[in-house]
């Protein structure tokens, strides 16, 4: 006879019954006790965030953040991932498009909006609104987050989660120093 796999999930079947929701709430309250030395740990792993870019991509960042602390690691590079190229994308729509000095959309120069993220990322590298270094720090967690989202290779989920992170964190931090500066307390644009 063959073995049969399956994967089989009753929660929310069973979760009705009080004594069992009660059970649940008990093993999860206690469970996330014991996970608190590690969840906070990791939280000062993680670098602090000072940045005037905000944009739909801030909450994904979040979003990240609360995955690599639950030791949702995989689910961590794969929103980092969508983060970082959400903030491409958002920079993107700054792009202004010229020929013969008449302006056109990004529609009608590529029939339709840019699809590749690394075509994005170089666009924005030349169009001066990406320094080279951010756009190296872009395609290296493109690069992670590929390992996962298209499984070529095994990696070290947690250790790849904190360098998304910390290489995403960074890149939005540098932009503001770029811009601004804090002086007797107060932030300064350059």
């Amino acid at each position: 006879m063959d073995n049969i796999r399956i994967h089989l999930d009753t929660t929310s079947n069973i979760i009705g019954n009080p004594e069992i929701k009660k059970q649940i709430e008990d093993q999860l309250r206690n469970q996330f006790e014991k996970n608190l030395p590690e969840v906070t740990k990791r939280m000062s792993e993680i670098p602090a965030l000072l940045t005037a870019d905000v944009g739909f991509y801030s909450k994904l960042l979040d979003e990240a953040k609360n995955c690599y602390l639950s030791g949702l690691f995989h689910a961590s590079v794969s929103m980092i991932g969508i983060a970082s190229e959400r903030f491409a994308i958002e920079l993107s729509e700054k792009l202004k498009f010229k020929i013969n000095e008449k302006e056109i959309t990004e529609e009608e120069l590529f029939e339709g909006p840019i699809q590749k993220q690394w075509r994005r990322l170089n666009l924005l590298e030349k169009s001066g609104l990406l320094k080279p270094e951010y756009v190296k720090k872009l395609k290296d967690i493109d690069n992670i987050r590929n390992k996962y989202i298209h499984p070529r290779e095994e990696g070290d989920a947690k250790e790849d989660s904190l360098k998304t992170l910390k290489l995403y964190i960074e890149i939005l931090n540098s932009r503001f120093s770029d811009e601004f500066t804090i002086v007797n307390g107060r932030i300064v644009k350059r």
